[in-house]
């Protein structure tokens, strides 16, 4: 039986010819006249969200997101806690979800995927309305998304561009962090400052090396300010999932996070910035997200 499956595509994530591609490879894996495929066009990310929640509550069974970690929030925002599955086709810049998925990058391995998908369940974070699935940002990170976002360029470049812009600019707030289980308290001045719900950043950075995504708990990831020369020798180890081993780095589980600072500011989710207060509270929501995924073996 086929599954009923929504397509949601962001047109921003690829070119023409990849979206022309794309058309001809879903009728080619999942059948011309298939009655159970839809294909919908976003023309902004809340659409995506409205999409997959309207299609969600009409008993669909996959939606599948197009785009890159902002588009594939968006509709897993709108499935959270239904029995409509998150699929996804990579064609964004960082695509951190698929990389710590495991899933494909090409399109036709990926379609197979979709058409012959195992599902499970993973764990989701939530930042007040927002959900991630990666990771949420509230330190240097959050101003490198924020420059990134406004770049016309996508990749590694302009993204590594922004980190050396703001490295030496950056001054890293006085925060409080209140974590359960164990009334765990931080004060400090951390340069980054992640909330992990898996291990990568999209950009192939490590932050959470012993992050999983079904346990019920997200990571708080902490790196204080070091030198330019200490970020020179210490950056790679983040490439090679050794972040543990960069000097100051902290590591907390929580399943709940009351984080107080002095001023506002953006905050990022799987990548995109959204402003938020003073305070800021977290938490997970253990099991809340259908997936699919390649099947094992």
């Amino acid at each position: 039986m086929t599954l009923r499956t929504v397509f949601i595509i962001n047109p921003k994530s690829g070119t023409p010819k990849y979206i022309s591609r794309l058309h001809y490879l879903i009728r080619k894996h999942l059948g011309r006249n298939n009655r159970n495929i839809s294909i919908y066009k976003s023309r902004r990310p809340e659409q995506v969200y409205e999409i997959a929640s309207r299609v969600a509550a009409d008993g669909c069974d996959m939606v599948v997101a197009v785009g890159g970690d902002g588009t594939v929030n968006e509709a897993a925002r709108g499935l959270v806690n239904t029995d409509t599955a998150l699929g996804v086709l990579p064609s964004g810049s960082g695509n951190g979800y698929a990389k710590n998925m495991g899933l494909p990058f090409r399109l036709e391995p990926a379609l197979e995927v979709i058409k012959n998908p195992r599902f499970r369940r993973i764990d989701v974070g939530q930042v007040h309305d927002q959900i991630f699935l990666v990771s949420c940002g509230i330190g240097w990170e959050a101003i490198i998304a924020t420059l990134f976002e406004g770049s016309r360029l996508r990749g590694i470049l302009p993204y590594a561009h922004a980190t050396i812009t703001t490295f030496s600019q950056y001054e890293p707030q006085e925060i409080e962090i209140y974590s359960e289980p164990g009334n765990w308290e931080y004060h400090g001045r951390p340069m980054l400052f992640s909330i992990a719900n898996m291990k990568e950043f999209g950009v192939g950075i490590t932050i959470a090396p012993d992050a999983l995504d079904d346990d019920g708990l997200l990571d708080i990831c902490l790196i204080p300010r070091h030198s330019l020369l200490n970020v020179l020798k210490y950056a790679p180890e983040m490439f090679r999932k050794n972040t543990a081993e960069i000097p100051g780095y902290i590591r907390r589980s929580a399943v709940k996070i009351n984080i107080r600072r002095p001023y506002p500011g953006n905050i990022h989710v799987d990548g995109t910035p959204k402003p938020a207060g003073n305070e800021i509270d977290i938490k997970i929501l253990p099991s809340a997200l259908k997936v699919a995924v390649k099947q094992s073996g």
